[in-house]
């Protein structure tokens, strides 16, 4: 085997170093163990760089006749150590730019070098072009850096339009075809009047709009996210409302109802002073009777009792029956707001889910107390259909299209405080536990 010859190719896969690192660079926050994923990168390139050189060395190869394999291999390297909440469609499109930016440095070395690669006889490149297509592999890396990454990290935290990135992937991957397809067989064409020029304005131009292209996509998404942002804010702050009117409401019956006690505590010493018993257990009677149509405390904080007086009338409204345990003191150790907010939302989710089944079948059991001074515990569970809607391991609302407004309020409320989210379905139950430290 040629040492020299095997160093040539060698170099020339060497590529793939900065091709791995601008993939990684963008899906650093989503790859399972980062800086293991790294050193597996890092010997596996290694690896396939010096089997294609050695078998392009002893066959004499073109190195471009091993590239759809080495594509294809690293593709599913790069999805085996991606976490499940990233799709193909965003490992494929930020895959595919890392193929345009390598495209590039290919494209622009050989023509840069086409003066010395015109008395090149080998299957090879020369080393000066090798090197060279490293230094322009550098520099744009390092420009990748400073732009595109923060770019991508962006979209792949805050953006999960699946449509957008399933629309998005294709067009690099045709460019970074189109680029090796343009790659010159016979250099001295390039030397020919004003082609290197040319050449070397039309694949700068180009590479200037695929990073023009992607800071517009960077900025519709973001302005995009602001808007839904928004929608959701206001949809939130329409649902806060409508538990304020709720609690409202709960304030002024029971102010009437006190008012109204005093009244009968009247009329009942009344009767006692006059020692009319008879009419005393009739208007006791009545009073009972109508005590009964009124339901009995909830809980003993008035805000909660208030929003589950609501929701559990909504349930015997549509034959939900619901198993309650609020465990919770008068005063709570968090804003009244934050909580309701909170329980509000999941019961909401569990009486919609729950008329989608019979009757018969249907079933809410609510939990809240206090684990410790500092920590509260709550769990809402219902029986559901068994049918969920997932996109990229998250759930969606069944009510609409996306995310649902509730959920993303209750991770925000969990968030503040440092608390945890858990969702479990088991047997067509469906459990939510949300745990808050105080």
């Amino acid at each position: 085997m040629n040492a020299a010859i095997f160093g040539r190719y060698f170099l020339d896969y060497a590529l793939l170093y900065p091709s791995g690192f601008l993939c990684l660079a963008c899906l650093w926050e989503k790859v399972r163990s980062p800086r293991r994923t790294a050193c597996i990168a890092a010997v596996g390139i290694t690896a396939v760089c010096l089997v294609c050189a050695a078998l392009c060395t002893i066959f004499e190869l073109d190195s471009n006749f091993l590239l759809l394999p080495i594509v294809l291999c690293t593709f599913w390297l790069l999805r085996w150590r991606m976490n499940a909440e990233v799709t193909v469609s965003q490992t494929a499109f930020l895959f595919s730019i890392s193929a345009v930016m390598m495209a590039v440095c290919s494209l622009l070395s050989s023509i840069l070098n086409a003066r010395a690669e015109a008395d090149n006889p080998g299957t090879v490149c020369l080393l000066s072009t090798s090197l060279l297509r490293m230094v322009l592999a550098a520099v744009l890396c390092t420009l990748f850096w400073f732009t595109v990454v923060k770019w991508s990290r962006w979209l792949l935290r805050e953006y999960r339009g699946e449509a957008f990135w399933q629309s998005a992937w294709p067009l690099p991957a045709i460019y970074a075809v189109y680029l090796m397809y343009c790659m010159p067989k016979d250099s001295a064409i390039v030397l020919m009047n004003r082609v290197m020029i040319i050449a070397v304005l039309a694949v700068s131009i180009s590479l200037f709009g695929i990073f023009l292209l992607l800071y517009e996509m960077y900025r519709v998404a973001k302005e995009f996210t602001r808007s839904s942002q928004l929608d959701r804010e206001n949809q939130l702050l329409g649902m806060e409302a409508r538990r304020y009117t709720e609690l409202r409401t709960y304030m002024e019956n029971t102010r009437r109802l006190r008012h109204d006690f005093r009244q009968h505590l009247h009329v009942i010493a009344g009767l006692t002073e006059a020692g009319q018993l008879e009419e005393l257990k009739s208007y006791l009677h009545q009073y009972e009777s109508e005590l009964s149509e009124q339901r009995s405390a909830l809980c003993a904080n008035a805000a909660v009792d208030a929003l589950a007086g609501h929701y559990d009338n909504e349930a015997k409204q549509q034959a939900t029956p619901i198993e309650w345990k609020l465990e919770l003191p008068r005063q709570l150790p968090l804003p009244e707001a934050d909580l309701c907010t909170m329980l509000g939302n999941l019961l909401e989710n569990a009486l919609h889910a729950s008329q989608r089944l019979p009757p018969e079948q249907r079933q809410v059991r609510v939990m809240a107390r206090m684990l410790s001074p500092a920590m509260l515990g709550i769990v809402v569970e219902n029986n559901y259909d068994g049918v969920l809607k997932k996109q990229s391991g998250i759930l969606h609302s069944t009510k609409h299209e996306g995310v649902g407004v509730g959920l993303v309020s209750i991770e925000t409320a969990v968030h503040k405080y440092s608390g945890s989210l858990n969702i479990e379905t088991q047997n067509h139950v469906f459990r939510v536990n949300v745990l808050l430290n105080l």
